[in-house]
């Protein structure tokens, strides 16, 4: 399978040189993986970057965006040394004078299980990848809330991992202090933060790990990929892919403000997912079958309508806490959900089959979230509803809601 180059795929997201001309991105970790490929795309864009490494790849990284005619400097950084990122801090500012993008990356792993894991691995891994981003947040925060301009980002993972508990502790963590963040900057203040889950992505730091990992599942290093496989990748994927969703979405900080994104958003909006390969899959995605598709989604638009009207009326807390879960379960907000619905709505209508097979997978993917959110609202119910008659119609609607999700994914699969 042929995938198309960092600055193809910017390119037709919509994105140019133009688009952070002007800003200085800061990338802990960027001199290697998703942290390099993500620097090299924010240069690209225009944004003068500094590649915050404690390894001297770092160099290499900068000397690479200068190359490709951007402008970016390594500043030799442990972003769990408090005199390190102070250090950080003041030389960026000595060169270019401010922050405008914190891109909170940096990351270590330790592998094994909890009972076998020291104490000092979890200090180690919590130092960098937790208080690391903390203290990049507090160094750099007060002057882009003075100037009421900014954007930070935490990045997150899959939550409860055997064989990375450390690791996804923190990642958990992360998640929390990216809402925690949100939350308190509000809607005006100047400052755009999301949290982003890269998912499964081809990097030699994660082949590394999912080596180590496979024979702890009981499972080959192809198989071991293949359950995280999604959004119609053969298998990971290909870093520039992430680092070209991330960003669009650092781009587009404002739409995302207080929540998680994910590369296959992006991507999915634009049509550069995988187009799916297998017959079976084709078969399922005739014209004559869109019809009733349609119908399908339209149900499903007027259930999250529905969603969207209730959580707007719950009070302040019970709000915040309802679109916390939707993101988190079904890895889109409700009105992102709308959103896609009425993106395939349109495919459907207009009986685009080219477009709509590069959205197909990704789609079935976070279809199969969102039953399973309606699935776990109803044990949510039975724990919070103590009336009998009460209980049985929520769980009637709830029910009708998941049945609405089963119908589309039906007719899809």
């Amino acid at each position: 399978m042929s995938y198309l180059n960092l600055i193809e795929l910017l390119q037709k997201m919509g994105l140019s040189p133009k688009d952070l001309s002007g800003e200085v991105a800061l990338i802990t970790g960027g001199g290697q993986g998703i942290g390099k490929e993500l620097s090299r795309a924010l240069a690209w864009l225009g944004a003068k970057v500094v590649i915050a490494e404690i390894a001297d790849t770092g160099k290499d990284v900068e000397d690479l965006i200068k190359s490709e005619g951007g402008e970016a400097v390594f500043i030799k950084t442990d972003v769990s040394s408090e005199k390190s990122m102070r250090e950080l801090f003041k030389k960026s500012h000595q060169i270019y004078g401010k922050v405008d993008i914190l891109i909170n990356n940096a990351i270590i792993y330790t592998i094994g299980s909890i009972k076998d894991q020291p104490i000092d691995n979890w200090i180690k891994v919590l130092n960098v990848n937790l208080f690391g981003a903390v203290l990049g947040i507090k160094l750099f925060l007060p002057e882009m809330l003075n100037r009421k301009r900014g954007v930070i980002v935490t990045i997150t993972s899959d939550e409860g991992t055997a064989y990375l508990a450390p690791y996804s502790a923190s990642k958990s963590a992360l998640q929390s202090l990216g809402y925690s963040l949100a939350s308190e900057l509000g809607e005006n203040s100047g400052i755009s933060t999301f949290i982003f889950g890269p998912g499964l992505v081809d990097t030699p730091g994660g082949k590394y790990a999912f080596e180590k990992l496979a024979p702890l599942y009981k499972v080959s290093f192809d198989e071991f990929i293949k359950l995280g496989s999604a959004g119609g990748f053969d298998g990971m994927m290909p870093v520039q892919y992430c680092a070209s969703g991330f960003a669009y979405a650092i781009v587009h900080a404002q739409e995302y403000h207080g929540q998680i994104i994910d590369p296959f958003r992006p991507l999915g909006k634009f049509g550069l997912l995988p187009k799916i390969n297998d017959q079976k899959s084709e078969e399922s995605l005739s014209i004559t079958s869109m019809s009733s598709a349609l119908e399908a989604a339209i149900g499903l638009k007027k259930v999250l309508n529905a969603v969207k009207k209730e959580t707007g009326e719950l009070n302040f807390f019970a709000r915040k806490w309802m679109e916390k879960v939707y993101a988190k379960r079904t890895s889109l907000s409700i009105q992102d959900w709308l959103d896609t619905i009425d993106d395939v709505i349109k495919l459907f209508k207009n009986k685009d089959l080219d477009t709509f097979s590069t959205k197909h997978e990704w789609l079935l993917s976070i279809l199969r979230k969102l039953e399973k959110n309606f699935e776990q609202t109803k044990n949510d119910a039975k724990g919070y509803i103590k009336d009998e008659e009460n209980l049985k119609e929520a769980l009637q609607v709830i029910e009708y809601r998941r049945k609405s999700v089963e119908i589309l994914l039906n007719e899809l699969s």
